[in-house]
């Protein structure tokens, strides 16, 4: 029975399961899936690039690890995971598709050499305002809809808003998506059962879960996302505490500045006796 539960959203984790070499037959199964549902895969070989870009130590500093593979075709393809919200998201993520878009072409190429580019991101948040949790963007005419180019694609998975009743039900995508939304050890099991690909999934994280350096790496990467979030709560709060003591000294009254900083009335109060 499957009992070992870990965070597979742990980019650590994440790009062992889909950006190595050993194991990229599910890496098309989930891009074709991502991009194609449940029609024929269009997609039958990748190529990763840029594997020197991991660090060797996790614990050393909070580095972005996302997965860059070019298909067959020449597509390339950027998988991230975000699992906090930031201000600017969408600036973010459309400088990292340019990067990948405009790095193509070297001194002398011609823009016939370009091939499509397309960005998935796997959010652990709500983040869109549409209901439905699988949204793809694309650059077309507002009034027509026609799409000025294929060569642009972003994918967006939001996991919060994704809800099943029945495991064996989910086409390709859902059964995945159902998997990084960390379900339950049993729902974990009855996916493996639904699918062989979703089997090998299984028995890739189970191998992962005993092996002591993998183990090990992806614990230091958890403290290192956790220490980040930590710091960065602490930096908001910062923040707000100086704005508030600003208004305190500005005369304003302390339920306002409690509404307007996200401050307690209790902690504005602390704030306000440390003045006097």
């Amino acid at each position: 029975m499957y009992t070992t539960e870990i965070n597979r959203l742990n980019d650590f984790y994440f790009k062992y399961l889909l950006g190595n070499e050993k194991r990229k037959n599910l890496t098309i199964h989930f891009l074709n899936a991502v991009l194609y549902g449940d029609e024929t895969p269009h997609i039958t070989d990748v190529v990763f690039i840029d594997k020197d870009k991991e660090p060797q130590q996790t614990d050393s500093k909070l580095v972005k690890l996302d997965i860059l593979a070019r298909t067959d075709a020449g597509m390339l393809i950027d998988i991230e995971v975000q699992i906090q919200r930031h201000p600017h998201l969408a600036g973010r993520f459309l400088y990292y598709w340019a990067e990948m878009y405009g790095g193509q072409l070297k001194r002398g190429d011609e823009y016939s050499a370009l091939k499509p580019a397309v960005s998935i991101v796997l959010m652990d948040f709500e983040y869109l305002p549409e209901e439905s949790w699988h949204n793809v963007y694309h650059i077309c005419n507002d009034v027509s809809k026609q799409v000025l180019t294929h060569h642009f694609a972003m994918h967006f998975i939001e996991l919060k808003k994704f809800t099943y009743s029945d495991i064996k039900s989910l086409h390709r995508l859902g059964k995945w998506t159902a998997y990084f939304s960390n379900c339950s050890a049993e729902e974990t099991e009855e996916l493996a059962m639904s699918d062989p690909i979703m089997k090998e999934v299984v028995n890739a994280e189970m191998a992962f879960t005993e092996d002591e350096i993998m183990r090990r790496q992806y614990a230091q990467r958890e403290k290192a996302l956790r220490d980040y979030r930590s710091d960065m709560a602490e930096a908001r709060r910062e923040e707000k505490s100086f704005i508030a003591v600003n208004m305190l000294r500005m005369g304003m009254d302390i339920s306002l500045i409690a509404a307007a900083t996200g401050l307690s009335i209790a902690d504005v109060e602390l704030l306000k006796a440390k003045l006097t």
